[in-house]
């Protein structure tokens, strides 16, 4: 079984959060979201020490002005198969009766728990449900919610400055007095850097060898796992590794253990290049993991479909993420490459500019300046579409629960993309809402005819040798002659010296529209 939802009412920093996990999943988000308090609810319920975590008043939900304050906490676990048979195996036998069908046929076991307030005295309850959301009565309820604790511990690896406590040193050296091979010291070299990094504080590990040497030591591993066609590396570096956060006793008495790893912030102190030899290494690693992050680099790794992406509304946090069903294979694969190869900062911004091609974002985001408009800082990124394709990049917006507005030409591919936008935006949005369609073919020919002709015709170098100005040819010979840059700074420059009032009022009604859906 797999940790497959989490649904939280009232715990902490979180008023209502309703959350689909996948076995490798990547949560993204602004401050404020309720990251601590969701890791805090997953590592004292599905605690390592085995225990039933018993709720204190300073878990409930602290209310705002606009919130009423709960008094209650809930918290619902779903486990799911991961095969249809999971639920008659030997050693599923304590939780025979607690499988619910599902109708995508994979079983699931419900596992609850309540906090409440009555009187002076805090209850916490823990119990399983049915298939009706009612408590499955039980002899030896405590026993078995103890057992499934105990079968899907929580581990948070998090940057080792923050972490309280300090596990075991690991030797060094091999059982029977054996010396190392080169594939011992790869993966002794793993286990340094996680406990170094992530397990320990920093104060109280000393490693025998250079950083440098480890993470070779570590790529080199990386590079001996892709080979590794029968996964025997692959199982070798499993129970090794696993005596980080598995007792003797968990491995010896349980191999039906399945921990959820959670990795907090992995980027906080390692540079890009060891951001991405630490995700590959996970990536072999047969455990559930829920990772947390605000790394473009780390994004850039990640699959689009383990990336949730978490929005504070007024009453709850909203999640978003892409489904299989969302987008066709060949859109997918066309557009995982435009977003980590392209544009990973993307996913951090609250509203998407959809732009043609390069001329486009070079203009806007000198225009943006002169209208003393900060795009980072509202979170808006201008995203080309022309190699990907509109229709794609809307449908992904839509179910990351990222904003979006479209600036597209005036010729027939532009019409074509305009009837795209009308087709995907929703039936309440008013006409015109989510686009601006230029009133000519392109930008360039647009900011010639709107006054600025004489920048195309200095870049240019244009002769004039009679009153004919052929424009599109002024234009492609601009182009040519300079850069798109250069032409976008050329204009904002002209811009500047004529005032702000020369901007085209089309413009200026853009970014009023795009702010707008950015400030909502």
């Amino acid at each position: 079984m797999y940790l497959r939802q989490l649904d939280i009412m009232g715990f902490r920093g979180i008023n209502r959060l309703s959350l689909t996990l996948r076995p490798n999943m990547v949560l993204i988000g602004e401050n404020a979201w309720g990251k601590s308090s969701l890791l805090a609810a997953l590592s004292l319920i599905l605690n390592a020490e085995k225990k039933l975590y018993q709720f204190t008043a300073e878990d409930f939900y602290l209310a705002t002005e606009n919130d009423p304050q709960p008094n209650e906490i809930r918290m619902l676990f779903t486990f799911c198969e991961q095969d249809a048979t999971e639920h008659s195996a030997q050693h599923n036998h304590p939780y025979r009766h607690l499988f619910v069908p599902n109708e995508d046929g994979y079983s699931r076991v419900y596992f609850q728990v309540t906090g409440s307030v009555k009187g002076e005295r805090i209850v916490t309850d823990y119990a399983f449900l049915d298939k009706d959301g009612k408590i499955i009565p039980l002899e030896n309820n405590d026993e078995t919610a103890l057992s499934l604790i105990g079968r899907h511990p929580v581990y948070r690896f998090r940057d080792a400055r923050l972490n309280p406590r300090k596990v075991l040193e690991i030797g060094t050296s091999r059982p029977n007095g054996e010396s190392q091979d080169d594939l011992q010291k790869e993966i002794q070299a793993v286990r340094q850097l996680l406990q170094y990094y992530f397990l320990n504080r920093q104060s109280a590990v000393e490693l025998t060898e250079d950083t440098t040497l480890l993470w070779h030591r570590a790529k080199s591993l990386c590079l001996k796992l892709r080979q590794d066609e029968n996964h025997l590396l692959q199982k070798r570096l499993f129970r090794d590794l696993s005596a980080l956060f598995l007792s003797s006793e968990q491995l010896l008495l349980n191999k039906y253990t399945r921990p959820i790893i959670l990795l907090e912030d992995p980027e906080a102190r390692l540079h890009p290049r060891m951001v991405a030899i630490a995700w590959e290494l996970s990536n072999y690693f047969p455990m559930q993991r829920i990772t947390t992050t605000n790394s473009v680099e780390l994004i850039s790794q990640v699959g689009l479909l383990s990336i949730c992406r978490l929005v504070r509304a007024v009453d709850r946090t909203k999640s978003f993420q892409l489904t299989r069903k969302d987008l066709g294979k060949e859109d997918l694969r066309r557009l995982t490459f435009h977003i980590h190869h392209n544009r990973s900062l993307a996913l951090f911004s609250r509203v998407w500019l959809l732009v043609e091609g390069e001329t486009e974002v070079w203009i806007l985001n000198e225009l943006a300046k002169l209208l003393h408009i900060d795009l980072a800082m509202e979170g808006i990124r201008i995203v080309e579409f022309a190699q990907c394709g509109l229709r794609p990049l809307i449908k992904y917006v839509k179910a990351m629960g990222i904003e979006w507005y479209v600036l597209t030409d005036g010729d027939e591919a532009g019409r074509k993309y305009a009837e795209v936008v009308k087709n995907l935006q929703h039936p309440d949005d008013p006409a015109g809402n989510r686009i601006t369609i230029l009133p000519k073919r392109d930008i360039e020919h647009f900011f010639y005819h709107a006054g600025f002709e004489s920048v195309f015709i200095r870049l240019a170098r244009w002769q004039v040798q009679s009153n004919v100005y052929p424009v599109s040819k002024i234009i492609q010979k601009a182009i040519q002659r300079t850069s798109k840059p250069d032409l976008a700074i050329s204009l904002s420059t002209e811009i500047e010296k004529r005032g702000v009032q020369s901007i085209p009022l089309l413009f200026k009604r853009l970014f009023s529209r795009v702010l707008t859906l950015a400030r909502d």
